[in-house]
């Protein structure tokens, strides 16, 4: 059985608060399982508290700026159905027909103009 890497965070933290293995052990298994998620400040903080510094490595500084940038990018794709949202005027227009409410999002909001979602299939 395996677990995802954020469910595996909260049982190192048990095992940190009950003081079970050394906090260093504790904080380089945290390292290395945050290293394969976004969540990079919070294994840069880990790296701080564990080292006693205020210096990160260059690959983690690397990754956070790789994480940044594409959070500001899904965002700048996500903006134009946020603000659809946001309209409630817009989205009481919904109808339950698949094909015209894809289409209004596409004709007048921009939302979706991918050939997916008008396909027959």
């Amino acid at each position: 059985m395996n677990l995802h890497r954020h469910l595996v965070l909260p049982l190192l933290e048990f095992l940190q608060e009950r003081q079970l293995y050394l906090e260093e052990q504790i904080f380089k298994s945290k390292i290395e399982l945050l290293s394969k998620t976004n969540m990079v400040d919070y294994a840069m903080d880990i790296h701080k508290s564990l080292y006693h510094t205020e210096d990160v490595p260059q690959d983690m500084i690397e990754r956070r700026a790789k994480v940044v940038a594409r959070l500001k990018a899904l965002e700048e794709a996500a903006a134009p159905l946020v603000a659809f949202l946001q309209n409630a005027n817009a989205v009481q227009e919904l109808r339950a027909d698949k094909q015209y409410y894809l289409q209004m999002l596409n004709d007048r909001f921009q939302v979706c103009n991918c050939n997916l979602c008008f396909s027959n299939g």
